[in-house]
């Protein structure tokens, strides 16, 4: 035990105040609105959320070695191969169809354009970055692609403040759904219109698909194919589910949905 200059008792390792003297309290004394005073339950809100990401992140990147090799040596090659086919087949056609140069021109433009998404996704997996992409931009050039491949009209409503929540991983993975889904409409729901929508749903991102086309019957024994299987998993992968409702005649809706981490709000 000390003394200052005045006399006054110092101990060392706790706060003493003189009880003379009014102290100010946390709230009068600081320029802190309460409003923005964490709490218990709110910095456990936080360890919860910064736990969901980190789970989420993990889940989304994990393998990239063999995901990157795979795509080298198995998707890659494959494209190539069918590009050069694609070549050889036209070069040797002696009575081309009318339009077939104008169809071939946009599928070989679609193949190049494609064989630069696999390269740069197996650059990004084997360097540990995230490629960066604009999710409404390549859906408007996923869209007109689909459009000029067929009949369908694709109409997109896609919510700014749902987009500008989403990570780079889940934008890629929702593209990809929304490429299935699309694809599957194309080629076998005979519809003429087929509208996206993302939107946000409290603290739920909801990604719809769905089509006027002709549609099928629901059963628990109704197949999956493996297109179905990876949007589901995709699904699932982002901590969400995959909902598939249709009746004959009145089309299909496709819906994703996945939880957002918790929110922080005032208390």
């Amino acid at each position: 035990m000390e003394k200052d200059s005045k006399g006054l008792r110092l101990i060392h390792g706790s706060d003493q105040r003189r009880p003379d003297i009014e102290q100010p309290s946390p709230v009068s004394g600081s320029r802190m609105n309460p409003t923005m005073r964490q709490t218990p339950r709110s910095s456990g809100d936080l360890i919860m959320s910064l736990r969901a990401t980190e789970a989420r992140l993990s889940s989304l990147l994990e393998d990239r070695s063999r995901i990157s090799r795979d795509l080298h040596d198995s998707v890659l090659q494959s494209l190539y191969a069918i590009g050069l086919s694609l070549e050889t087949s036209h070069r040797t056609n002696t009575s081309p169809q009318p339009g077939a140069d104008r169809a071939y021109s946009h599928a070989v433009d679609q193949l190049n354009r494609l064989i630069h998404e696999v390269r740069g996704i197996i650059k990004g997996l084997a360097d540990g970055s995230v490629q960066d992409m604009d999710l409404s931009e390549e859906l408007r050039q996923l869209a007109g692609s689909y459009e000029q491949l067929s009949h369908v009209t694709i109409t997109l409503s896609l919510q700014p403040s749902a987009l500008d929540v989403l990570t780079r991983e889940e934008e890629q993975e929702i593209l990809n759904i929304v490429r299935e889904a699309l694809s599957n409409c194309v080629r076998h729901a005979q519809a003429t219109h087929a509208e996206v929508t993302i939107r946000t749903h409290g603290n739920r991102v909801r990604i719809s698909i769905c089509d006027d086309g002709k549609g099928f019957v629901e059963t628990g024994a109704h197949p999956k194919g493996y297109g179905l299987m990876n949007m589901e998993a995709r699904a699932k992968k982002l901590g969400g589910r995959l909902l598939l409702r249709s009746k004959p005649g009145q089309g299909t809706r496709l819906t994703a949905e996945f939880l957002l981490e918790p929110i922080l709000a005032p208390v």
